[in-house]
């Protein structure tokens, strides 16, 4: 199974948009509940499931088959780019390495 069959043309546009309104509303709700370490990040990506439910059953966007899978990768995939994918130690740690090995010119 191709995971790229998940996503259609309007992936982009509407992945960009979640994971823009995204960032304001979890600030929001960060703020006024001072929520520390990983609750953090499980409002980002609970809010970006609920935007991109809503932008399907709004019409705003559309999903290839099987949609009740489509939706829900969407949303994580928008929870992580807009707020805490390098925040999860593993990733920090991949990151951090791949971009010790780039030789750096002097």
């Amino acid at each position: 199974m191709n995971i790229l069959t998940f996503f259609n043309e309007n992936f982009w546009l509407v992945a960009t948009l979640i994971s823009v309104l995204t960032m304001p509303i979890t600030s929001l709700i960060n703020s006024k509940f001072e929520l520390k370490t990983i609750w953090k990040q499980v409002i980002a990506w609970g809010i970006s499931i609920l935007l991109t439910v809503g932008a399907y059953f709004g019409g705003i966007a559309t999903f290839n088959d099987p949609v009740w899978l489509s939706i829900p990768l969407t949303g994580i995939v928008c929870g992580l780019s807009a707020n805490g994918i390098y925040d999860i130690p593993t990733i920090k740690k991949f990151i951090t390495d791949y971009f010790s090995l780039i030789p750096t010119k002097k």
